[in-house]
């Protein structure tokens, strides 16, 4: 009987680690986070392929950083325009503008003040 007992003890301590794993896994999806970039843009020489010259860097990267998140994330991205005679426009890839078309980014897109 104790026998019996113990591998009931065991069989409810490996149900419990079990259960405890799998919360952890779903409070990590569920829980939203705020996640802050500061970018940035300026010239800078780089040899991409074996010459060098004056290329557009992120945070001194061509291409830019990678953007990691989840979904429901908040994220902010604060960008600095170093470069000196041009101004700049942040388009997103990847990401799906479901209702907010006009939040796409792009110039040709973008219209500053009320239509």
């Amino acid at each position: 009987m104790a026998g019996g007992l113990l591998q009931c003890r065991r069989i409810m301590l490996k149900l419990l680690a079990l259960c405890f794993i799998i919360y952890l896994q779903y409070a990590q999806v569920a829980e939203a986070r705020i996640r802050h970039y500061k970018w940035n843009v300026k010239y800078e020489f780089k040899s991409p392929d074996c010459y060098k010259k004056l290329v557009i860097t992120i945070n001194g990267r061509t291409p830019g950083p990678t953007i990691i998140a989840q979904q429901d994330d908040t994220i902010i991205v604060e960008v600095t325009n170093s470069l000196i005679t041009e101004n700049l426009s942040i388009h997103w890839h990847g990401i799906r503008q479901i209702g907010t078309p006009w939040s796409d980014g792009s110039m040709s897109n973008f219209t500053w003040g009320n239509i």
